[in-house]
């Protein structure tokens, strides 16, 4: 909440942009009456649900990525031609912009690919809201239902070869039936930060290959859910700067 008072005082005095942070743009926002859109209680809620929700979620899609990349060269060799030419086009000190982005389309698609077969969020509830019968099995309305990811991330007739890593499985998002990559949900219940952790990936892997090179130092890649998917000791790298 002090930090809250801190950047309200700082954009009255002119010394923040409302468009500098997430903090700042929430505080911006404003009714037709200039009155504020969110209170302080608001504001600090959503704040610490995206610090909460997204802290494990996008940093172990990071750290299997990254194993991932140690482990094939060529998915490794495409991403870096892809991120290069973006480097490329920009000076070194230019921030990535949100057209930079959105020509990471391989990256991306590696990176659902990585998501479809280890989500970091394999399950979750729905409420039942009528009545159905399912293969002889009544569902009556208000029990919650699970559904698990691996029950469509991994079926050979929505992703063909679904045990083999393709990143072709995202060449063409809109022939992949909905509610069947369930990484974020689906819905109106959808992963409200789901163009967050997209930012977040591809801009973590945007500076990591045009500046580093790595390399795994254990050949165990075994990993276990407790409930989400994480390596017994981390996974330790070997990290240089890259020589331009």
């Amino acid at each position: 909440m002090d930090l809250l008072h801190e950047k309200k005082a700082a954009l009255e005095e002119k010394n923040a942009s409302p468009k500098q942070d997430l903090l700042t743009n929430l505080i911006s926002l404003r009714n037709e009456d200039n009155s504020p859109v969110l209170s302080n209680e608001e504001i600090v809620s959503n704040i610490v649900i995206i610090m909460l929700a997204g802290h494990d979620t996008t940093s172990i899609l990071l750290t299997f990525l990254i194993r991932l990349l140690a482990n094939e060269p060529s998915v490794y060799a495409r991403i870096v031609q892809e991120q290069e030419e973006i480097a490329k086009s920009k000076d070194p000190r230019e921030l990535l912009s949100w057209n930079d982005l959105s020509r990471m389309k391989y990256t991306w698609r590696v990176a659902m690919e990585t998501l479809r077969m280890t989500p970091p969020v394999f399950c979750s509830f729905r409420k039942v809201l009528k009545d159905f019968d399912y293969e002889g099995f009544l569902i009556p309305k208000g029990y919650q239902v699970m559904w698990a990811a691996c029950m469509t991330h991994m079926d050979e007739c929505i992703f063909p070869n679904p045990s083999k890593f393709d990143p072709t499985h995202f060449e063409k998002q809109a022939s992949v039936p909905p509610y069947s990559f369930t990484a974020f949900g689906g819905g109106p219940r959808i992963c409200p930060g789901n163009e967050f952790a997209r930012i977040e990936t591809l801009a973590t892997i945007y500076y990591l290959v045009t500046r580093f090179t790595w390399k795994l130092c254990s050949s165990d890649m075994s990993f276990s859910r407790d409930p989400m998917p994480s390596f017994k000791d981390g996974l330790e790298i070997q990290i240089e700067p890259k020589k331009r």
